[in-house]
C-alpha cells in the first residue's frame, strides 16, 4: 500500500468523524441537550468551550480514526462489521476510561429508562466513525480504483 492510499484512507476515517461526531453531535447538538456542556459554556463561554472541545475532542478522533483505518486496511470489513467494532471499542472507553454519569449509574446497579437510552445513543455514536467511511470507502472511493 502507498503512502497517498494510506493518507486518502485514514483522512476519510478522521475527516467524517470529525464533521459528524465533533460537529454536529458533540458540538451543536451536544451544546444545546447536554446539561453539563451547558453548564460548561456558561462558566467559560462559548469560544473556550469550543475551543476546548475541538482541541480535545479532535486529538481524540485523530487516534481512533488512525485505529480504525488501520483496521480498514488490515482486514476490510464491511461497514456494518467496522461499525460494531466501533461500538465495542467506544464502549470499553466509556466504561473503562469516559465513565460518564449513566456509566456510573451502571456501575452502582442504578439502571433504569435512561442510562437504558444513554447506552442505546451512546452505540449510535460510536457507531458512525468506522461505519461510515468504510461504507464510502468501499462503495465510492477504492472502487474507482
Amino acid at each position: 500500500m502507498e503512502v497517498a492510499d494510506f493518507l486518502k484512507i485514514y483522512l476519510t476515517f478522521l475527516s467524517l468523524s470529525l464533521l459528524v461526531n465533533l460537529l454536529l453531535l458533540e458540538i451543536i447538538f451536544g451544546s444545546t441537550a447536554i446539561p453539563e456542556y451547558k453548564e460548561e459554556i456558561e462558566q467559560k463561554g462559548w469560544w473556550r468551550f469550543f475551543c476546548e472541545m475541538l482541541l480535545g475532542v479532535s486529538i481524540f478522533y485523530a487516534l481512533f480514526s488512525l485505529v480504525g483505518s488501520l483496521v480498514f486496511i488490515k482486514e476490510r470489513y464491511e461497514p456494518k462489521k467496522m461499525g460494531l467494532l466501533s461500538v465495542a471499542l467506544g464502549l470499553l472507553l466509556e466504561f473503562a476510561f469516559m465513565r460518564p454519569d449513566w456509566v456510573q449509574n451502571i456501575y452502582a446497579l442504578r439502571i433504569g429508562g435512561s442510562e437504558a437510552v444513554a447506552v442505546i445513543l451512546s452505540s449510535l455514536y460510536w457507531f458512525i466513525p468506522w461505519s461510515v467511511p468504510s461504507y464510502l470507502l468501499n462503495e465510492f472511493i477504492l472502487t474507482k480504483e
